[in-house]
């Protein structure tokens, strides 16, 4: 196996409230850094690992990478719950400042874009994306005993989505068992519709709910309904998203392209601004070349990875994710390639959809049913039938292994008591407000995260270095104006649909 991680997190004051400071100038070019960027805010940082087999190697980088960050920051500290601290307005959300080169303001309008179409709070929410791939070696050894036919890249791409399929069949599980998001603070609320209810003082959470990040309030869109996709086949795949990419919304026409001052607002008024817009909770992935789209990767080369997108930030976990819960993803996403995964027909992408939509709203209600087939199933029935599934899978793999085995009995323990599933804890914990008990924790974590000694093989001052000089570079090559540079750059990432 082959994984990497993106996290996501906050910089904030000690009060909990989200930082007005620029992304650090020390930490180095947030357009080119290997390392350290920032997501949508100004002040959402995103954390980016290198590529490893080894678990402990994965997050022994991650850990280095919150170190050097720590060590360059003044009176601020990481956020640890995905539901944001304390925001300014709307309006004041700060939108991530790439530079000056046409790739940066690209990405920079990408997200003014973002702000105008589902508010500039929903980019302060964090989340946890975990990339996941089997090696080389694994498929050409799994093609030889299926003894099939198809090009090694074919019978990849097949299997990818024969995995994803039944993700999308079950991904309620891992939101069940992970989702740690059901509090927000009050400022998150303002001008929204919500049906939350006041735990304490500012702070407001879902009596039922599990994840406030995966529902209404986070990450979801009216407009992006209108996109019918159940991960069938790779081509589908390809020509749902490159159409809902050129295909102009009313209401994002109506927004315009620029403003009365000739400032741009948004890069086009279609449905979707680029594929990544498209707010999936699995990406099928390649690695994106220079000038060349996301969806322009899978297109020319095929399914390499996975992102898994349904990942909250655990707030009892200082980088946000952990090993127990990495190895079990090993095993359910293992779990998913290998029992049946007949293609998901409209009927059963509806039924998907709402078993997902019933957990995030109304997971921790007891007497939830969901649905299986075309029969009514509890919650807690379908639980304990797929974790029997994924053990009985699992059992040569815990003799191999015993970490994996300990890892499946933590999320046993979860099932078997619902008091350690971590919005029951996150709930706990925030009788005294939201925003006290993450401070808390984040002070904590800092501590070891600033006096913890980076290895020596991370040079950061070097690599803070090379990301401004990169990022000079970038910005020398510019040859067109921005206009023609936004007009050349959608001509050349268009795919025949």
């Amino acid at each position: 196996m082959r994984q990497g991680l993106e996290r996501e997190c906050l910089r904030v004051n000690e009060n909990g409230i989200a930082s007005k400071k620029n992304h650090p100038a020390s930490i180095g070019h947030k357009l080119t850094h290997k390392f350290i960027t920032t997501d949508y805010a100004e002040n959402l940082l995103e954390f980016i690992t290198g590529v490893h087999s080894s678990t402990d190697d994965l997050l022994n980088e991650l850990y280095a990478v919150h170190s050097a960050t720590a060590k360059a920051l003044e009176g601020e500290f990481f956020w640890p719950s995905s539901m944001p601290s304390i925001l300014p307005t709307d309006a004041e959300v700060p939108l991530a400042y790439f530079g000056e080169s046409n790739v940066g303001r690209l990405k920079t309008l990408y997200r003014r874009g973002l702000g105008l179409r589902y508010g500039r709070s929903m980019q302060s929410i964090a989340g946890v994306h975990y990339n996941f791939s089997f090696s080389e070696s694994f498929w050409n050894h799994l093609k030889k005993l299926e003894r099939s036919d198809l090009p090694l890249q074919e019978f990849k791409n097949q299997k990818y989505f024969h995995l994803i399929r039944n993700y999308k069949r079950y991904s309620w599980l891992l939101v069940y068992l992970f989702g740690a998001s059901p509090v927000v603070d009050k400022s998150f609320l303002e001008g929204k519709d919500h049906r939350l209810e006041q735990l304490a003082g500012n702070t407001f959470y879902s009596p039922e709910g599990v994840a406030l990040r995966m529902g209404g309030l986070g990450y979801t869109s009216k407009a992006q309904e209108e996109i019918v996709i159940c991960y069938n086949k790779l081509d589908t795949y390809i020509k749902t998203l490159e159409k809902a990419r050129r295909t102009p919304y009313a209401p994002y026409s109506k927004i315009g392209l620029k403003n009365e001052l000739g400032e741009h607002l948004q890069l086009n008024d279609h449905l979707l601004q680029i594929d990544n817009e498209f707010y999936s909770n699995i990406r099928p992935k390649n690695i994106a070349r220079s000038r060349e789209s996301a969806l322009g990767a899978l297109y020319h080369r095929g399914v390499e990875y996975i992102e898994v997108r349904v990942l909250d930030v655990d707030p009892y976990e200082p980088l946000g994710v952990g090993k127990e819960q990495i190895n079990f993803l090993h095993l359910f996403l293992s779990w998913c390639l290998t029992i049946d995964s007949p293609e998901i027909t409209s009927e059963e992408c509806k039924r998907l959809d709402y078993n997902l939509d019933q957990i995030v709203r109304f997971g921790r209600k007891k007497e939830l049913l969901l649905e299986k087939a075309s029969e009514k199933i509890s919650r807690d029935e379908f639980v304990r039938e797929l974790m029997s599934s994924i053990g009985d899978f699992s059992r040569p793999i815990f003799d191999l292994d015993p970490e994996y085995q300990s890892a499946f009995e933590k999320q046993m323990l979860k099932v078997e008591n619902s008091d350690e599933l971590p919005v029951n804890k996150v709930l706990n914990d925030s009788g005294n407000g939201f925003i006290t008990s993450s401070a808390k924790l984040a002070k904590s974590y800092f501590k070891d995260f600033y006096d913890f000694e980076i290895p020596k093989e991370y040079d950061f001052e070097d690599l803070a270095k090379a990301s401004v000089e990169a990022e000079r570079l970038v910005r020398e090559k510019d040859t067109r104006t921005f206009d023609e540079f936004l007009e050349f750059y959608f001509e050349e990432i268009k795919l025949p649909i």
